[in-house]
């Protein structure tokens, strides 16, 4: 099953892994859908304690929602990959990419042993999540600008969103 063109394969699966590798991306939009540091709204009726930058409470509780929604997409992409024996995308993304586990443990418990077959294995489930992953992301409306979309090719709709909030961002100053 060709999933790409072959010259967006690597691409994609360089970004796939950056993804979950990167400290600003998966790992971040771990931390961030966990629900500590939290605290209930302070609602002042008088008006006068509150601070000239707005509710920063209300601030948390939104992004909390939509790093929880981020987190929500990622997960429900693994479980669209494939999870049979011949493509143990499932396995893959999980082993090696949320648990961290090493090389070998993971060949042994997908039975592929091989170098060669591994990779493929690898490079399979990684072009399988970028797939699912752009459904789940549009199906809860992820902001692009916490998941952008990954496959490595031009005039995608996320890429276009992506990038038309990044330059919103820049005319705001921020």
């Amino acid at each position: 099953m060709e999933l790409l063109e072959s010259g967006n394969r690597k691409a994609t699966i360089k970004r796939v892994q950056d993804f979950f590798l990167n400290e600003n991306e998966y790992p971040t939009i771990r931390r961030r859908s966990g629900d500590w540091g939290l605290k209930s709204p302070q609602n002042d009726v008088t008006g006068i304690h509150g601070s000239r930058h707005g509710n920063s409470s209300e601030r948390n509780m939104i992004d909390y929602a939509e790093y929880v929604q981020a987190k929500r997409a990622v997960d429900n992409a693994i479980v669209g990959c494939s999870s049979s024996y011949r493509h143990p995308s499932q396995q893959i993304i999980k082993y090696r990419y949320i648990q961290g586990l090493d090389l070998l443990t993971i060949k042994e418990r997908i039975n592929k042993f091989g170098n060669s077959t591994y990779q493929r294995a690898d490079d399979y489930a990684c072009l399988e999540f970028a797939d699912c992953l752009e459904a789940m992301c549009e199906r809860f409306n992820v902001d692009p600008a916490i998941i952008p979309d990954l496959h490595a090719k031009t005039g995608s709709k996320r890429e276009e969103n992506r990038n038309k909030s990044g330059e919103k961002q820049e005319a705001n100053g921020k």
